[in-house]
């Protein structure tokens, strides 16, 4: 399995300048390559007349995007070392979203919130799903970062010179839950209940999928990518072209019933279970 590497982004991103770059160890991104590369220091050009030395000509090097190798991971992966796969699918998907601004205020969650299951399989064991209860269910995370709608661009930031925004605003990282789907059936899901975009277009989620171990705890650690995988299309309206809210989906109701804190609406208000 190819694992792709990474550090974590900022919590100081909204004030975050440019020639700084843009890490943190609490959330690793999904983008192996910084947003900002430093910008070389302008060369100093002296008054040839009154100089009495020959400097060579300072050359700014030429700032080269390198590839988002993180691409490469698929829905599913695979575990070479424990021989299993791991395979997200996206349970329910975002269908639209009021945009949010640039205000903390007024924040509009995307409707309905997106949930994501992750299926273990054994190798050797093909079709059958692992026992959950053998999994160490505290070390899977699963991260969400924006991107465009034919899935070629990050969508993650604004960049307002010296200041750099975030769009994808709420918490971009879920840990799974054991619960019970409108089937009866048990599986891992993640939640992303409060994910609120602060400018209207088209955009897509991508969720990706790591498992943490002892070294992902030491300072300058990275985490490896297990697999990935992204959201259907969906739409971000203004708050005059938004068409309002859905009624909860009968997987959120469920959810809800079983103690996962996500927004239930009925009749028209929002309802929070509370813990």
């Amino acid at each position: 399995m190819s694992h792709t590497h990474y550090k974590a982004p900022s919590p100081h991103y909204e004030t975050a300048s440019p020639r700084t770059r843009y890490e943190d160890s609490r959330f690793p991104p999904i983008n192996p390559h910084p947003f900002y590369e430093s910008y070389p220091a302008e060369p100093v050009m002296s008054d040839p007349s009154t100089r009495h030395d020959t400097l060579p000509t300072q050359q700014i090097p030429e700032q080269k995007e390198r590839p988002l190798e993180s691409t490469r991971c698929g829905s599913i992966g695979y575990d070479e070392r424990e021989m299993r796969t791991y395979e997200l699918i996206v349970s329910q998907q975002p269908l639209h979203a009021r945009m949010c601004g640039f205000g903390e205020k007024d924040r509009r969650p995307i409707d309905p919130p997106p949930i994501v299951q992750l299926v273990v399989r054994q190798k050797g064991q093909e079709g059958a799903m692992l026992d959950i209860q053998t999994l160490q269910i505290p070390f899977f995370v699963l991260h969400v970062t924006l991107w465009s709608d034919d899935r070629k661009e990050e969508r993650n930031i604004i960049s307002n010179p010296p200041k750099c925004t975030r769009v994808l605003m709420g918490s971009l990282v879920s840990s799974p839950s054991l619960l019970k789907n409108t089937e009866g059936e048990q599986g891992l899901y993640f939640a992303f209940p409060d994910l609120s975009i602060r400018t209207e277009g088209r955009y897509t989620l991508r969720f990706s999928l790591m498992k943490l171990v002892s070294s992902d705890f030491q300072e300058d650690a990275t985490s490896s990518i297990i697999a990935q995988i992204f959201s259907d299309p969906f739409t971000v309206y203004s708050a005059k072209k938004f068409p309002g809210m859905t009624e909860s989906t009968e997987l959120s109701k469920v959810f809800a019933k079983q103690g996962l804190k996500i927004p239930i609406r009925n009749d028209g208000k929002f309802k929070v279970p509370k813990n």
